[in-house]
């Protein structure tokens, strides 16, 4: 068995298509069908069930790709190690941000003052090959994660908002409200809902954003009210905007760092992650 057939193969089984997979690939498509059937003669066994020109992945096919994708990944792993034993110039480390990306440029920077080496990539969505995730949940414990923030959420309106003057906010309070949301994909509002549906509450959401700065530069245009955590969003409030809590209706969230198990965790690595620790160790207790 050779470590291209495991290239091949693990390309046919993301596609399901060999003529997808020969383009991708750069081959002629006989030349990439006949790879794959030496690979199953020598294995004994068919991966793939063939409908036609259709083929899907089959029993035999998922547990081959478990070992190809661990394969893939400790070579991968040795690459990294090895970089590193060669002392490379600049170290890149891969971060997945999907919580608190307000305090990514500061989090950059402190990352960077500590080794300029280091070269930070940031992901707003999935990345697959992501060394560290910066992540929220509505439990405390997630994982094997480090637990950064504890953070409580309430809303954010307008200074002029009926809502602004008063001591104690309610729940039914907000039934008239018009609600500005971050996108349905991300987990800020996943765990909104969850607040939301525990509490019987059914917001009205008129406008779906895609960036924090746009919901407050349609808060201060007084067209509604957002859900948002109180610590990681601060800079967003005041120039017209106050941040209120629902009594009746308590709401947090936890901010975590989870490493990637399945990669190998460079001096960068760890270096990023002890500084991101240390951020958000700081960053709390401004609000203690």
């Amino acid at each position: 068995m050779e470590l291209l057939q495991i290239k091949y193969f693990r390309i046919i089984a993301e596609t399901e298509n060999i003529s997808k997979a020969a383009e991708r690939l750069f081959i002629a498509q006989p030349s990439l069908s006949q790879t794959l059937k030496r690979l199953e003669d020598e294995l004994g066994v068919p991966l793939f069930d063939r409908n036609g020109k259709k083929i899907a992945l089959n029993k035999a096919g998922r547990v081959f790709l478990k070992y190809c994708d661990e394969i893939t990944s400790s070579l991968e792993n040795a690459r990294l190690e090895l970089a590193e034993l060669k002392g490379s110039e600049t170290a890149d480390v891969n971060i997945e941000v999907r919580s608190a990306s307000l305090l990514i440029p500061d989090i950059i920077k402190k990352i960077r003052e500590k080794d300029s080496r280091i070269m930070p990539h940031i992901f707003q969505s999935g990345c697959t090959d992501a060394d560290l995730k910066i992540y929220s949940d509505i439990s405390e414990h997630s994982g094997t994660s480090e637990l950064l923030m504890r953070e409580p959420m309430g809303i954010v309106i307008p200074k002029t908002h009926p809502l602004a003057r008063k001591r104690k906010i309610l729940r039914r309070d907000l039934e008239q409200c018009s609600f500005i949301s971050l996108s349905s994909e991300c987990s800020l509002y996943k765990i909104i809902s969850h607040f939301c549906e525990n509490a019987n509450f059914q917001p009205n959401i008129s406008t779906y954003v895609d960036s924090p700065a746009l919901i407050r530069e349609l808060l201060k245009m007084d067209i509604g009210a957002a859900f948002v955590p109180k610590y990681t969003w601060a800079d967003l409030f005041g120039d017209g905007l106050v941040f209120k809590f629902v009594s009746d209706m308590p709401m947090e969230r936890f901010v975590h760092l989870a490493a990637n198990e399945n990669k190998y965790a460079s001096e960068a690595v760890k270096s990023c992650r002890d500084t991101i620790m240390e951020y958000f160790a700081e960053y709390a207790r401004k609000f203690r």
